[in-house]
This record gives structure tokens, C-alpha cells and sequence, in this order.
């Protein structure tokens, strides 16, 4: 990743693909950041190296619904379903960037899926990933490998649900530490190339500190976005973020500095209705 000044050039977008609806979202989402930033999409595909384990074992076997009768899995038959998934996910991929005039790429690799994406993912400037969410409740399951990627991650990651799109306002949470000015840089660059309106979340202690973080805020703004809300916080926990991105009607969450456990990132996807984007 390039440093242009505290704002980092997101050049190379790294997006997991395969055929569930919630890869999807992780598209949808990548793509249109990718659009805005002008920067290239990158597919991956990863066969799970554990399921062909599994279908290679002569004990192994699937229940077929609706019939509630077993059949022996078939390793062939698994690794031609896998193909299928990889060729779904490059033809998805395809589509939404030749809509959007993306360059793109696209890579099937084999391996544990969250090692070989966080593998991929250091050479990448973002990474992409999608969410589970319940209809009726809207509780989010993050998986394993967003799980990973909230604790091991090194780059920043794009949390995504189905049928979340990014729109106005871009929320940026600053609290004047260095993943802060990031994310804020980005927030700017995204607000300023898709026309979005810009809310900064400002994270102080009292009121000189949140003066002395407007006047930086304000430095960044300059040139780059003709006007943002700004929002004061005396904390960041994830329900006292998700209330304020609630009441601004936040249509995307950029954040760093700020605690991004699993279980706090959790609490946080689950109570806000757009996609978060966290620096660390």
C-alpha cells in the first residue's frame, strides 16, 4: 500500500468470491469502492482443501434433503462442484466490473480457505469479505475467516451484508492516532469521487481535544470535500458507534484506532445497516 500523505492509495482490492449470497455482497460492495477509488478487483476462488479431505474419506457421506437418504461423497464429483462454484464467481466477477469499467483478475487457488486469503490478502491493498446475515433478525454470523481476518488481519477489511449497499452518508471515526488519518483519507477520497456526503465521528475526551481534532479534520478536508458533519463522541465502544451511526442514517462506517475484536466487531455489524470498513 502507497502513503499519499496519512491517506493510503487503495489500488488493489481484494475480494473472496464464491457462490454463496453473501460473497455477493462482498462483490457488490468491493466493486463500487473500487469504482470511486479507481482501483483493480481481484477474484479469489480458494477450493477447500478440508472438503476434498473429507469427500476422499471412505466413511463420508451426504444426506440429500428433502429425501433424508445418505449417499457416498464422491471426490470427483466435489472437485467438478468446486469447478462449477469457480466458474459462478469468475462470471459474477466479470459482469459487475465490465458495468462498472473495473479492471479485474481472477485466481482459483487450493488451500485452508482463511490462510490462503490472508496470505492473499498481504500483497492486496483491501481486502473484501461477506457476511452472513439472519432475515427475520438481522443478526450477523461472522464466519471463520472474517473472524480471522478481524483478529490477524494486517490491512484494513471491508465487512459486507447482502443487500447492504454504500451510500450517504460516509462515516469516518477519527480519533487522531495513525489508522484513524487513514481511514479518514479514504472516507474523503470515496465521499469526494461518488459524490457521497461525509459525517466525521470525532472520538475526544472533552472539548479542547475535539477542537484540536476538527482544526485536523478540517486540514484534510481542504481541497478534497466541500463540507462534512462532524459528530463528538467521548467513546467508541461498538453500541455507543452504532447508536451515533444510526441516528446520522450512516450509509457506510470507516474506522480505525478503534477496538476491532471479533466479538466487538460482531456486536457492531449486527447493529448497523450498512458495510464497515476497518483500518487497524
Amino acid at each position: 500500500m502507497r502513503d499519499q500523505g496519512d491517506a493510503p492509495a487503495i489500488r488493489r482490492i481484494l475480494v473472496a468470491i464464491d457462490a454463496s449470497h453473501h460473497s455477493l455482497a462482498a462483490l457488490e460492495a468491493a466493486a463500487e469502492l473500487a469504482a470511486a477509488l479507481k482501483a483493480r478487483l481481484e477474484g479469489i476462488f480458494v477450493e477447500d482443501v478440508r472438503l476434498l479431505r473429507i469427500a476422499s474419506h471412505p466413511m463420508a457421506s451426504e444426506v440429500q434433503y428433502p429425501f433424508a437418504a445418505t449417499a457416498s461423497l464422491d471426490p470427483a464429483r466435489m472437485r467438478r462442484e468446486l469447478r462449477a462454484q469457480a466458474t459462478q464467481a469468475r462470471r459474477a466477477l466479470d459482469n459487475i466490473c465490465r458495468a462498472r469499467k473495473i479492471e479485474w483478475s481472477f485466481r482459483v487457488q487450493r488451500g485452508d480457505v482463511v490462510r490462503t486469503l490472508l496470505r492473499a490478502a498481504q500483497s492486496a491493498d483491501l481486502l473484501s469479505l461477506g457476511v452472513a446475515s439472519r432475515p427475520l433478525t438481522r443478526r450477523v454470523r461472522m464466519g471463520s475467516t472474517a473472524q480471522a481476518a478481524a483478529a490477524r488481519g494486517q490491512g484494513p477489511v471491508l465487512f459486507s451484508q447482502r443487500g447492504l449497499r454504500i451510500t450517504s452518508p460516509i462515516m469516518a471515526v477519527y480519533d487522531g492516532s495513525l489508522a484513524a488519518k487513514q481511514a479518514l483519507g479514504v472516507a474523503l477520497a470515496l465521499a469526494g469521487q461518488s459524490k457521497h456526503s461525509l459525517t466525521v465521528v470525532l472520538v475526544a475526551s472533552g472539548p479542547k481535544a475535539a477542537a484540536r481534532m476538527r482544526r485536523e479534520v478540517a486540514g484534510q478536508l481542504r481541497g478534497m470535500h466541500p463540507f462534512a458533519r462532524f459528530h463528538i463522541l467521548a467513546d467508541a465502544d461498538a453500541l455507543t458507534l452504532a447508536a451515533a451511526v444510526q441516528a446520522e442514517h450512516g450509509g457506510m462506517l470507516v474506522l480505525g484506532g478503534i477496538s476491532t475484536r471479533p466479538e466487538d466487531l460482531q456486536s457492531l455489524l449486527d447493529a448497523v445497516a450498512c458495510p464497515v470498513l476497518v483500518f487497524r
